[in-house]
């Protein structure tokens, strides 16, 4: 699932449910479907190689203020 596209640094933040029973990387909250998400990063050209990022997180906002 895309999140956001940088089109200056044509990279685009994908999104992808994780089933885990751990808690958010930043708040500490755990979910009840027992599934986070994890973000990776990516050109946004077909050749290029996606980095997935550090973390596991509830949502968005929890994912940007734990990379800023």
């Amino acid at each position: 699932m895309l999140v956001s596209r940088d089109p200056f640094a044509r990279e685009e933040i994908h999104r992808s449910l994780v089933r885990t029973n751990g808690v958010c990387d930043w708040c500490g909250q755990r979910r009840k479907t027992e599934k986070l998400w994890q973000y990776q990063i990516g050109p946004d050209s077909i050749n290029g190689r996606s980095n997935v990022l550090k973390g596991l997180f509830c949502s968005a906002s929890c994912f940007r203020n734990f990379h800023s």
